[in-house]
């Protein structure tokens, strides 16, 4: 059976350093809303498809489907849906929350700016995302954290940002 999910993400916006505090199927959920934002807000055709792939699992079998959306006419919510599913849900409220789109192209929320925001294909064009940075040891916290330009995160938290791409295939670069 399908859900409908009704969401106003500035319910669940938070600072980074609070990020300890929310259990993380709650996390992976608001992720998975933020980038159903991003993946509406910056599609580069009229199509509906977003490229996100459905999160249900109906019979404990990943669904097949694609997210598709729209974007209301005063750009302030939108509604998506499963086409094989039929999952589906209104999202509303995202403008200054870490959700907020950034401009560029991506599929991955502000959340996720451990992802550099330049796409190897090109400014407006899909193309693989890429993470440019070092794997080190953090004493203090006595846990591997993933450094970049942009943003220094713990191995949990990549997971977090990672978690829409379930299913995605990786290529990992050692050098």
């Amino acid at each position: 059976m399908s859900e409908t999910w009704i969401t106003d993400m500035s319910d669940f916006d938070y600072r980074d350093e609070e990020v300890h505090k929310f259990p993380a199927k709650a996390l992976n959920l608001w992720t998975y809303f933020g980038s159903i934002i991003e993946g509406t807000v910056n599609k580069l055709s009229s199509r509906p498809s977003t490229g996100i792939p459905c999160r249900r699992r109906p019979g404990k079998k990943p669904c097949a489907g694609v997210i598709e959306s729209e974007l209301s006419p005063s750009g302030n919510e939108l509604r998506w849906w499963c086409p094989v599913c039929a999952d589906n849900g209104q999202i509303s409220n995202w403008e200054g929350t870490r959700w907020a789109p950034s401009g560029t192209l991506s599929l991955v929320p502000r959340s996720g700016q451990l992802f550099g925001s330049e796409l190897a294909a090109g400014p407006r064009a899909p193309a693989p995302y890429q993470i440019e940075g070092t794997i080190e040891w953090d004493d203090e916290v006595g846990d591997i954290k993933i450094v970049t330009p942009q943003r220094t995160c713990f191995w949990e938290e990549l997971g977090v940002e990672l978690i829409p791409y379930e299913g995605f295939r990786i290529s990992i670069k050692m050098g």
